[in-house]
């Protein structure tokens, strides 16, 4: 879009992985959704313990008929990068995210 001189439609992901994460800073993405990983991974690993029992997994609700667990994500967008997803305790690291190529931007977002 952008080397064609065209309006660039907002452009979404999945999975708040490193490369969405430099994308939304730039101003490449306008978002991506972080899940709640850790909990996520336990209740993933309650689940597999349950099928190696030979038991049925338990969930807090049905979705077309199977137990499940629902979790809450979050969007990640410019304004709350650094609040959500990176920095100190979160899931990426500011300086995975803030290579030279991205600094300048980084420093737009209070990634420093």
């Amino acid at each position: 879009f952008k080397a064609a001189g065209a309006k660039v439609p907002p452009v979404t992901g999945n999975d708040a992985e490193l490369a969405a994460a430099q994308r939304i800073v730039k101003g490449d993405q306008y978002n991506t959704i972080s899940k709640p990983i850790k909990t996520v991974a336990e209740a993933a690993a309650t689940a597999a313990y349950a099928f190696a029992e030979g038991k049925k997994p338990r969930g807090d609700t049905t979705l077309f008929g199977t137990p499940s667990e629902l979790f809450t994500p979050t969007v990640v967008t410019r304004e709350n990068i650094a609040e959500v997803l990176v920095g100190d305790g979160k899931p990426l690291k500011t300086a995975e995210v803030c290579t030279a190529t991205y600094a300048a931007a980084c420093a737009e977002v209070g990634l420093t």
